[in-house]
């Protein structure tokens, strides 16, 4: 316990260092500031000397010395410390004052203890850095009921904090009168970080902070933090680009609240590097909203940030759902589902068909959980741990204070020397207050105040009359309740009405709003006089506490129960109604933005006539759902709702204000996951008399979704929008088989006609599309699309894709018309054959999105066009090595847009066309080392098990995993044998099969899975995929051709299967590749020119064949692949050119061509397979030894 409000807060001054500015010394973020901040000299001889004397020890020994030293110092220091604080303290109190210490707790000793230890911990991370020693971000949690002391336990630690060069302590508070605002608590907190970074880093190292900052920050990131924290402009402005785009149009709530948290967590990772240590106080997490709590989950999960400290404190009595779920997850101490696991629960038809191009999951295998001994301590290694950084949790509840607490408690606040004399005051106040620390200050308080606890200055000791006190009547009475006979008994009636105006403002609160509402709401004295006089009274009886130059809090949260009990909850009601009236009218307009939510919640329930009200909270319910706050959306949009006045005929604009208010709250409780309620908003809107077609349409989408996310139906989403397009406008599309194939007919008969793909003049003289009616059905037309793609519905998916195009041709443009042209390319090259007429299309949707932006159209189109173009046209028409910076380009125009799902499916594009197109193995681990955190952090499992099959694939042809052609390394698990059911995992065993020379496995897989993958799937690695299973087959189709021709007694089990069944099959795809190079595919000439090599080579061993003509065939593969960069084909070739000269016994040359495919492989960093090779090598020279 702490005899106190809580340490008055320097925010936003300049604190002293030894009598100078911090400001004084820039400081970089590399630089190693001073451990304890509070002896710099000591720590720096200490540091120098102990690491000048272990400079030949390992650096976990260095580290355990450095531990050791700063331990003893803090031992030293903060003792002294506590005790020239308490005696200046006692020096300025005069005789027969209660001396409340406000540096002291009782009974909290282990507590504080822990606390201590774990900001030690976070001290010590950059030095664990250097000592490569793993680094933690530490999480302190603070539980017990209202009043023990939880607060003053937190702030214990933060002048220990600041005194370290860069350390900065933030502070905020969640509150039960805050209504729906989100974020409360963190954006208070950020909020300070932002105007005190200055003063604290200096100015070089402030400018470093803003130049990191605004590096690692996109504008959509920076966007998502300026809508929480109004100071961030302090630190980075928000670029123009940001605020001309309406990204939440489109969207998706899950890429919305996902980079809202990653932006959070870059921001933090910045300040880190800034700040050491970062130190996160947030209290009273029982009053915090879901969208807090989410993002605390984020920010103590990231694995990245090493200097970071989060303290939350709640009242264990009063918690709510969310919050004992999150402290739950926090201390099961069970390891985190692995990737199998979390895969075989997919049973959805949805996720299926999502899995059949790429699996989800997590990466169980690199996670788990470590207990030390200390039960209260718990180190949890989280998921997605890409940098062996953990979170470690100190658990700490707080109880009641025992009778020998409160007994030095009373030795020590009246000056005795005896504990005898002492307890059965104790005893009597333990008793009442049941040793509650914050009631037994209040008790005692009120005993001062009745004179029941006196100074008698005669004999100059306290004297009090126990049985006075036995008889007083405040055993009734609870801690509120004597805070606010307190209250009543020492302030006059304006200072109670101060009171109350200050519990409407919030947490914190703005002298100048303060003074706003008093002069507005006050029927008394209303001088700036008079205001300044009673603020100086509340903060001189602890009531209030100052903060900085112009802002007040309560002392402490019992402190605002009482102000509020003060007068009948109704009224308070009606004051709360008139203060949120005051900031209404007579902020301006940016103030009002900056408190919007506030405002919001003081009139949420308010009964005005007009529609301001409703408006006002239409603008919060935007505001919340653009920072991904769906529960507050919600909350606003449905008090919106029941706010709004009557509405008139179909012009009237309040029927614009409810069509808004329905959607926004609809689209809200989808994103919560509350489909019921979602899908009665949406039939609410649609069943509306005085509502628009074309206003109903976001509506209709959403109840198209959540069939989806529901029902799991694709089928009932798609006949939903094909029975809407035909009752509300006619559109019809045919439904049966016949009807479906007559039609596509017509499709394709129409896109072949010459005016169906506009030339850039056309596209540019094109108008817009107004018509509302027209509007409505092409956005139909677009969820319908979706639908069929997924239903299995190709030919009506061609039907509408078709009649998309031909409405934007004829009704003006549409931004999706880029998508439907990107799409129908990938359809005419792929299905139709048509490459040509492929490429034209895909040119028309460049160019159509770039008419798109000089329209201003605010759409997704060009990361749309940019996913289906890079899986579907790119790789078969351009150079497989001039496609790197197009697919990162790609990337970033897709998260600069706010669309991750593109830019993920994009960056998978980007590493397959990297594996697969023999760039060196080093810098695809870097690759997957960079983009696998951030799918991690956004939650995109599915691409994220992707990227660790390219990653595992490259570990294994690198030698940093025991196994060659399975996936059991540390990135990828197969054992439980559920991978083996996605494409994508047999795609990457075929790859691995074919250069480990592994051909039975290979080909056994291509004959068990198919043929037909690359027709229904012909993206960037399935043209590739067609080429491995070739090479399989001819392998072992040659293998089993060469055993039988040198066996004279060739047993049945050597003719089964036969060769000729694995040539038919290779044939299959030989014919495939063929026909893609006829189309002009520049990555497949020397999958080609291979593929003809291995068949004569095949055919070989069944009848004559010249040798001249196989090795030109083979020498012909080779440069080819050499000339198209492919470092890995080449070594291939080399090794199956091997292999045919070794079986005609040309030994000489075999050799040679073995040791060029070992060094290609080695130029490809395939360090496993060159050591298999090598030890071919010797067995065939004979015994001897090769280099490259």
């Amino acid at each position: 316990m702490r005899f106190s409000n809580m340490s008055n807060r320097k925010l936003w001054q300049k604190r002293p260092n030894d009598g100078q500015p911090k400001s004084s010394k820039s400081i970089s973020f590399a630089e190693e500031e001073t451990i304890t901040g509070s002896s710099p000299s000591i720590c720096e001889n200490a540091s120098e000397s102990s690491f000048h004397e272990a400079s030949e020890m390992s650096s976990t020994s260095r580290f355990a010395i450095l531990t050791e030293e700063v331990k003893a110092e803090v031992d030293i220091i903060a003792p002294k410390l506590e005790r020239e604080t308490s005696n200046k303290l006692r020096e300025a109190m005069p005789l027969g004052t209660l001396r409340f210490d406000r540096n002291k707790l009782y009974g909290r000793d282990e507590h504080t203890a822990k606390l201590r230890d774990a900001l030690l911990r976070v001290k010590l991370n950059r030095q664990k850095r250097k000592t490569d020693v793993g680094a933690t971000t530490e999480f302190v949690l603070i539980g017990g009921p209202s009043g023990c002391g939880k607060t003053a336990l937190a702030t214990s630690i933060e002048d220990d904090v600041e005194r370290s060069a860069t350390g900065i302590y933030l502070q905020g508070q969640f509150e039960q009168t805050a209504g729906e605002e989100p974020y409360k608590a963190l954006a208070i907190s950020f909020q300070d970080l932002c105007w005190r970074a200055e003063d604290i880093l200096g100015p070089e190292g402030f400018r470093l902070f803003q130049a990191e900052t605004t590096k690692n920050l996109d504008a959509l990131e920076l966007r998502f933090l300026h809508g929480i924290i109004p100071s961030m402009d302090h630190i980075a402005p928000l670029p123009e680009s940001a605020t001309n785009t309406d990204y939440e149009e489109f969207m998706k709530s899950k890429d919305q609240k996902n980079r809202l948290h990653y932006g959070f967590i870059k921001f933090i990772r910045v300040a880190c590097a800034a700040f050491s240590p970062l130190v996160i106080f947030l209290d009273d997490l029982q009053w915090a909203d879901v969208s807090s709590l989410d993002l605390l989950k984020v920010l103590i999960s990231d694995q990245v940030g090493t200097n970071l400290m989060v303290i939350g404190c709640y009242r264990s009595d009063e918690i709510n759902q969310s919050l004992s779920n999150m402290i739950r997850d926090l201390r099961r101490p069970n390891k985190a589902p692995s990737k199998s696991r979390l895969l075989s629960r997919e049973g959805s038809k949805k996720k299926l068909l999502l899995a059949s191009m790429a699996s989800t999951g997590s990466k169980g295998g690199r996670s788990g959980i470590l207990l030390p001994n200390d039960p209260s301590t718990s180190r949890l290694m989280l998921p997605s741990q890409a940098f062996g950084t953990s979170l470690v949790l100190t658990d700490l509840t707080l109880g009641n204070l025992s009778v020998d607490d409160v007994i030095t408690i009373i030795m020590d606040l009246l000056a005795l020397e005896d504990e005898h004399v002492a307890a059965p005051l104790a005893q009597i106040l333990q008793r009442r207050t049941l040793g509650n620390p914050n009631y037994l200050k209040t008790l005692i308080t009120v005993l001062y105040e009745d004179n029941l606890l006196s100074f008698n200055y005669g004999t100059m000791h306290w004297s009090w009359d126990l049985l006075e006190i036995e008889k007083s009547s405040f055993a009734t009475d609870n801690v509120v309740d004597l805070t606010r006979r307190g209250i009543e008994r020492n302030s006059s009636k304006d200072l109670r009405h101060l009171l109350l105006c200050v519990a409407c403002l919030g947490s914190i609160c703005e002298e100048k709003y303060i003074r706003l509402v008093w002069k507005k709401s006050n029927v008394g004295q209303t001088s700036e006089r008079v205001l300044q006089q009673l603020l100086s009274q509340a903060v001189e009886q602890m009531f209030l506490e100052r903060i900085g130059q112009s802002q007040y809090r309560y002392s402490h949260d019992a402190v605002k129960e009482a102000a509020i009990s003060l007068i009948p909850r109704s009224e308070f009601d009606t004051l709360l109604q008139q203060v949120g009236g005051i900031l209404f009218e007579e902020l301006a307009e940016e103030e009002l933005e900056t408190m919007l939510f506030l405002v919001a919640d003081l009139l949420h329930n308010s009964e005005w006539t007009d529609n301001k009200l409703s408006q006002l909270l239409l603008r919060a319910a935007q505001k919340a759902k653009g920072v991904s706050a769906f529960s507050s959306a919600s909350f606003y949009a449905l008090h919106g709702i029941k706010r709004l006045p009557n509405l008139g005929g179909d012009e009237d604009e309040n029927v614009q204000l409810a069509v808004k208010l329905y959607s926004i709250a609809a689209e809200a409780e989808r994103s919560l996951g509350n489909l019921p309620q979602a899908k009665l908003l949406c039939e609410a809107v649609i069943g509306h008399t005085h509502f628009p077609l074309f206003d109903k349409l976001k509506a209709h989408k959403i109840l198209i979704e959540l069939f989806v996310h529901e029902q799991d139906d694709f089928d009932l989403s798609l006949n939903y929008s094909l029975d809407l397009l035909d009752e509300t406008i006619g559109c019809h599309f045919p439904r049966s088989k016949a009807g479906q194939a007559l039609g596509a007919l017509r499709a394709i008969k129409q896109m072949k006609l010459q005016q169906s793909i506009p030339s850039a003049y056309k596209i540019k003289d094109l108008s817009m599309m107004t018509d509302p009616t027209r509007l409505f059905g092409i956005e139909l037309m677009q969820a319908a699309t979706f639908s069929a793609f997924y239903c299995g519905k190709p030919i009506l998916m061609l039907i509408v894709l078709n009649k998309r195009i031909q409405w934007s041709l004829k009704y003006g443009f549409h931004p999706s018309m880029a998508a439907a042209f990107a799409t129908m390319a990938g359809v005419f090259m792929h299905v139709l054959g048509d490459w040509e007429r492929g490429r034209r299309m895909a040119t028309a949707a460049h160019q159509l999105v770039q008419k798109a932006k000089s329209c201003g159209v605010p759409s997704n189109a060009e990361e749309e066009i940019l996913v289906r173009l890079h899986f579907l046209v790119d790789p078969w028409t351009n150079p497989a090595r001039s496609l790197s910076n197009y697919f990162i380009d790609g990337y970033k125009i897709c998260m600069n847009q706010g669309d991750v799902d593109s830019a993920f499916k994009i960056i998978i594009s980007y590493v397959f066309n990297h594996l697969l197109s023999g760039k060196e193995l080093n810098d695809l681990e870097g690759d997957v080392q960079c983009y696998q955190p951030q799918m991690a952090a956004l939650k995109y499992d599915q691409w994220e098990y992707l990227l660790d099959l390219v990653g595992q694939a490259s570990l294994n042809l690198m030698g940093k995993s025991e196994h060659t052609i399975s996936f059991s390394g540390k990135i990828v698990d197969e054992s439980s044998g559920v991978m083996t059911q996605y494409r994508h995992t047999h795609f990457a065993i075929r790859f691995l099969c074919a250069h480990f020379g592994e051909y039975k496995a290979g080909a056994q897989n291509a004959i068990k899975i198919g043929y037909d993958w690359e027709k229904k799937y012909p993206g960037v690695y399935f043209g590739y995929d067609a080429f491995h299973k070739a090479i399989c087959l001819y392998g072992e189709a040659r293998n089993i051709a060469q055993l039988q021709g040198n066996s004279c007694t060739a047993s049945p089990s050597l003719s089964k299967p036969t060769s000729s069944l694995y040539k038919k099959h290779a044939e299959k795809y030989h014919a495939m590749i063929d026909s893609w190079v006829k189309h002009g595919a520049p990555n497949h000439v020397h999958h080609l020119s291979v593929l003809n090599a291995e068949k004569i080579a095949l055919l070989s061993c069944s009848q004559f064949v010249e040798p001249k003509e196989v090795c030109q065939l083979y020498e012909k593969a080779i440069r080819d692949s050499v000339r198209g960069g492919f470092v890995n084909h080449a070594a291939l070739a080399e090794e199956r050119y091997s292999d045919y000269l070794f079986g005609i016994d040309n030994k000489a040359e075999g050799i040679y061509h073995l040791q060029n495919a070992i060094g290609r492989f080695s130029d490809w960093g395939a360090t496993r397979r060159v050591e298999q090779l090598r030890v071919k090598l010797a067995e065939l020279a004979g015994g001897v030894t090769f280099q490259d």
